[in-house]
Formats: structure tokens, sequence, C-alpha cells
């Protein structure tokens, strides 16, 4: 390009020039800045989105792990429950409450060597609802002393904690045969199941709850 004869006009030609050199300048080092930004934005929004994922995974581990250890206390404690159920609460043998009830009875007798009158059942009480359990009586008369009532009593409400003892009566006999000894008598209650099902349904409950969590029924 041929510059003008004026000075003045060739000056300004060649400043224009020079400005347009500094813009292709700073527009060339500009254009990988520009040209990166979308991909500075996009990489810091997936830092994030991992590390939220990090966060979210953190707090399902946590909720997994709590949710396995409450699974495995339920089923302690039921697994508990139950064992204490088929040690205490009594259960009818031949469709009879009264021969398991004899039974625990006479053992205490016989250990303390003390004789006892007939036992009378008292029967089963009415179930009220939503109860579990019933309550099965059995009335026990015997002649002994004071002593021998009270660690009879003791004998028969330690050997089964869900015992318990009450109505107790004591009274002199007219002629006495012996001052020491007294008629005594007292009401024996068991705890029975009100559904006689419900050792079966608990049995398959636990393992149901143990299939399910992955563990084995104890």
């Amino acid at each position: 390009m041929k510059l003008p004869a004026d000075k003045k006009e060739r000056t300004k030609i060649l400043v224009l020039i020079g400005m347009g050199v500094i813009v292709v300048i700073v527009l060339i080092f500009q254009m990988p800045v520009i040209g990166i930004q979308p991909i500075l934005k996009a990489k810091k929004a997936k830092k994030a989105r991992i590390e939220q994922l990090k966060v979210d995974i953190a707090n399902a581990n946590k909720e997994i792990e709590q949710k396995k250890k409450d699974t495995d206390e339920n089923i302690d404690t039921l697994q508990k429950i139950k064992n204490t159920a088929d040690k205490y609460v009594l259960v009818p043998e031949l469709m009879n409450y009264e021969i398991p009830a004899g039974n625990y009875i006479d053992e205490i007798a016989r250990k303390l060597n003390l004789k006892l009158e007939p036992k009378r059942p008292l029967g089963i009480s009415s179930e009220t609802a939503q109860a579990f359990f019933k309550t099965f009586t059995m009335r026990i008369a015997l002649e002994c002393s004071y002593d021998e009532v009270v660690s009879f009593i003791k004998e028969v409400e330690s050997g089964n904690p869900l015992i318990s003892v009450a109505n107790i009566s004591i009274s002199g006999q007219l002629p006495p045969k012996d001052i020491e000894k007294q008629m005594v008598s007292f009401d024996v209650q068991w705890p029975t199941w009100a559904d006689p099902e419900m050792p079966a349904k608990m049995a398959q409950q636990i393992k149901d709850a143990s299939e399910k969590a992955g563990v084995s029924a104890k």
C-alpha cells in the first residue's frame, strides 16, 4: 500500500495500522481464554456434582447401617421375648393347664417336704381386647408353719418371675392339732397366651425378619 505524501496523513494511517495490530494481538491472546471458559465452568460443575454424590453416598451408607442395626436389635429383642415366654408362660399339656401347673407346685412341695391338700384349679381369666395374655389360677392349701408358708411362696415366685401369688389366707384349726401350724391357702397365677398359636407366630416372625436381614435366626 502506497502511503500519502503528506506527512500528517501518513502519520494518521500509521497510527491506525498500529492500533489495528494491537487489537488483533489482544484478540489472539484472549481467544484461548474465551474458548476454555465453558470447559472450566463445566468442569467446576462436574466436580461439585461429584462432591455432592460422595456426600449422598456417605449419608445413604449411614442410613443403611442404622437400619441394619435397628433390624438386628428388633430381632434380638423379639428372640429374648420368645425365650422368656417359652420358659415361663404356661402352656397346656394334653389341652390341660392343670397338669403343668400342678407339676410345678408339686415339685416345690417335695423340695420343702410339705404335704399339700388337693389342688383346685380356678380356671382361666376372660381375655380383654388386644390382650396378649390370660391368667390361669390354681388354689393351693396346706397345713404348715408361718416360716414354711413364707419359704413356699418365695420358692413359687422365684422359680418363675411371671408368676404371682394372691389371696393368702391363714387360719387356726379347731381344735388345734399343732399350735405351730395353721391352715394356709393362696392362689397361684400363671400367664398364658391369649392366642395359643402365638409361640409359633413369633418363631415365624423371627425367621422371616432374619432371612430378610440376611442373618441367621438364633
